[in-house]
Formats: structure tokens, sequence, C-alpha cells
């Protein structure tokens, strides 16, 4: 069972979107992708591992901070720590059952639009 704080700080980790996911459309967070490998609570100290779809994903500073002011403003006292983790690579099975059915259908809206879209032939 989880402690009260921890409860806490997982449900404001559910509020944190994820920018790319939001910019194209999809209200995922990144809880609903599966970014948060681990949050460890030991006496006033809460560290929250995450990771990201891409190593070079340009927002990871605003997910960080958006982590930061989620988790400080349940976390009373604590000292909030966010660690990136880069030594195993994001797949789509780690979202949440809620993250893949947003984001597998949105892929099949967008495949039905391309679809439709002719394709010029090409130029010599």
């Amino acid at each position: 069972m989880l402690s009260s704080i921890e409860s806490a700080v997982r449900q404001a980790l559910e509020t944190v979107k994820d920018p790319c996911m939001v910019a194209g459309g999809l209200d995922l967070t990144i809880v609903d992708l599966g970014l948060v490998t681990d949050v460890a609570i030991n006496d006033d100290n809460i560290r929250i591992e995450i990771t990201f779809t891409e190593v070079g994903c340009q927002f990871t500073h605003r997910v960080i901070d958006s982590i930061y002011t989620a988790v400080e403003a349940v976390s009373g006292e604590a000292e909030v720590q966010v660690v990136p983790q880069w030594n195993k690579a994001w797949t789509p099975e780690w979202m949440s059952e809620v993250g893949r059915v947003e984001f597998y259908a949105a892929r099949e809206r967008l495949a039905e639009r391309l679809k439709a879209v002719p394709v010029a032939p090409n130029a010599k």
C-alpha cells in the first residue's frame, strides 16, 4: 500500500503533460507515456527517476521543471530530486493502457489522413 505522500507524489506526476504529445493534439502525461521509471521516498527525500522518448528531447528542461513544480506543491518540506536516466531506451511498451490507446488511435487517424493525400510524381 502506498503511503499518503507517495500517493500524492504519484498523483502530482499524473498532471505533468508531455509537451510533444500536447503539441501533437494528445493529452498524454509523462505517466501515460511510461517516462517515470522510479519514485523513491526516504524520510524527507523524494527521488524521481525519469526517461524521455528521445535522448535529444528539446523539452527535457521543461518536463523536469514541471515535475518539480507539481511534486513540490504536494511534498511539504521534503527535498525533491529529479534524475534523468539514459541507460535504457524508452519503448512504447512502457505506456499505460490509456496512453497506448490514445497514442495508437492518433497514429491511425494520421495514417487515414495521409492515405487521402495525393502523391506527386517524382520530378526529374
